[in-house]
């Protein structure tokens, strides 16, 4: 890679900039990522990984490496809202670990701290080839029909550079410059509020329900009603968040408030507290009205920024870098047309929608100190959200009986184009341990003849199709969840999302007009 010219310039080193460099990297594509800060997060912030995001992290190779990052990455976990730490329960979201998801996928939870995640990801992405640097700023950027040129500032010396690339990922936060540079709105419930966010060190151990702990806490004696307790990587801290009111902003930020404040939210008035860092926080519910702007492509809260309740925003950061890093490295290494990368918007804001108005729902039910009203969505099981929701317009060879109902129920799944290529155990493990690192055609017992064609056209294309027979054992239930007969055959995606399908015998050749259509070419 060349240092005036990387094929794809990502602005910001956090959770969706890092995954969007390491997917690109996995995929064969180097890039040069951006970060003004001197470093990865040194501060706590969101905690957890979901299934679909560990198995992500397994197609990179890191999974392991991100679970055993945490001080305690077999600690129990646990959700609750609390009158007070020593008071009531009002109800218990989750008493020890996730819900047992095995039926959908052969991953797990993760309950790592983004600044533990992003040091790993950091790290496997310049072991795959990207360049990371940090202490340096995007100052300006312009676009034409080549390219992207980009002019950034080393932070530490004032010296300018110039860089030319094929594209960039602005993964800059919510307040996102290069958004903004763009002239692209948001849509949403807009601006919720301000709090308060401070680290502080107290004894708490016994008082929380289990090692790692998130705590709601509704209480008429603080300033909004309610706060929010996190346990944190290092034992005996805390992240505390508390709402203010806007006159009360001179006080709000006082030491001696915050500790009077989380004595309330602990219910131990002689608790001994210390303030280690205070900051302020704030939340929304905000998507952009386009992940897409010529060369220039958005993730993570740059393109979504949603309640911090229900922990999805990590979650969908590092997935958004998965989605478009398969995407993006066959458009710069020429394998599939720049079309393709309209799909990103397709198919991941619709997508962002829908989470970003489930974790309202939740902020609802958790944090804010009133009961719902029609206007506020109803969340559905962590199985529809994670393994049920489609991609029912994008890079895909949708069917004409198609209604395009964005979830399906993952437990009677259909098979069908756009939707997640089904969990279904083999012989061999698991379907999901076969996709990730190219196009995979699944062909039945019968359906031989798919998987020549599906070899013949990935050289005819340039391309990476992997073939697997579903041995005749395992069929069954194979035919059964990917909707096909024992001749007939699936074409999924590098993410693991269904591109194409035949239910039985066919035409060879429409493998080939399937990747066609998918790769925009």
């Amino acid at each position: 890679m060349s240092e005036s010219s990387p094929p794809v310039v990502v602005v910001g080193a956090g959770l969706a900039g890092l995954s969007t460099a390491m997917f690109l990297g996995l995929h064969g594509v180097p890039s040069l990522v951006v970060e003004r800060h001197p470093g990865t997060s040194t501060q706590p912030k969101a905690r957890g990984q979901f299934p679909n995001t560990m198995e992500a992290l397994r197609v990179a190779g890191v999974a392991e490496r991100v679970r055993k990052a945490g001080p305690a990455p077999d600690a129990d976990f646990a959700i609750s809202i609390v009158r007070s730490l020593t008071g009531p329960v009002i109800k218990t979201i989750m008493a020890e670990k996730g819900p047992d998801l095995s039926a959908f996928t052969p991953a797990g939870w993760g309950n790592t701290s983004q600044e533990r995640a992003e040091t790993v990801l950091a790290e496997r992405a310049v072991e795959l080839g990207a360049e990371i640097a940090f202490r340096t700023e995007l100052v300006s950027f312009t676009q034409d029909a080549g390219g992207v040129t980009a002019v950034l500032r080393d932070l530490a010396g004032g010296t300018e550079r110039t860089v030319r690339a094929g594209y960039l990922v602005a993964a800059d936060g919510h307040r996102s410059p290069v958004r903004a540079a763009l002239g692209i709105g948001r849509h949403g419930r807009g601006v919720l509020g301000d709090a308060v966010s401070a680290l502080v060190e107290a004894d708490l151990a016994a008082a929380l329900p289990a090692e790692l702990a998130l705590i709601h806490v509704h209480n008429p004696e603080l300033p909004t009603g309610s706060a929010t307790l996190v346990s944190t990587d290092h034992p005996g801290r805390y992240a505390f968040a508390v709402g203010y009111r806007p006159g009360d902003a001179e006080t709000a930020f006082s030491e001696r408030h915050i500790v009077d404040l989380v004595r309330v939210a602990a219910g131990m008035p002689g608790l001994a507290v210390r303030v280690l860092d205070v900051g302020t926080t704030q939340t929304a519910a905000l998507v952009a009205d386009q992940f897409r702007a010529g060369r220039v492509l958005l993730a993570g809260d740059a393109a979504h920024v949603m309640p911090p309740t229900g922990g999805a925003g990590g979650n969908l950061a590092v997935l958004d870098g998965y989605q478009l890093g398969w995407k993006l490295a066959m458009v710069v290494r020429g394998q599939a047309g720049p079309a393709l990368l309209d799909s990103h918007d397709a198919e991941r804001r619709p997508y962002a929608d829908w989470v970003v108005e489930q974790q309202y729902a939740r902020m609802v039910e958790r944090v804010a100190p009133h009961p719902r009203d029609g206007d506020v969505a109803e969340e559905l099981p962590p199985e529809f959200a994670l393994f049920g929701y489609r991609y029912p317009h994008g890079a895909v060879v949708r069917e004409p009986d198609d209604d395009g109902a964005p979830f399906e129920d993952p437990a009677a799944p259909t098979g069908r184009p756009g939707s997640r290529a089904p969990h279904v155990g083999l012989a061999t493990g698991s379907t999901i341990d076969l996709f990730g690192r190219g196009f995979v055609l699944l062909a039945g017992p019968s359906g031989a003849a798919w998987a020549d064609a599906a070899a013949e056209a990935g050289r005819r294309l340039g391309i990476d199709v992997a073939t697997h027979r579903i041995a005749a054992a395992d069929a069954a239930g194979w035919c059964a969840a990917y909707g096909v007969g024992p001749g007939g055959a699936s074409l999924v995606r590098p993410d693991g999302f269904v591109a194409w399908r035949s239910r039985g015998p066919g035409d060879p050749a429409a493998v080939e007009k399937a990747l066609r259509t998918v790769l925009a070419r």
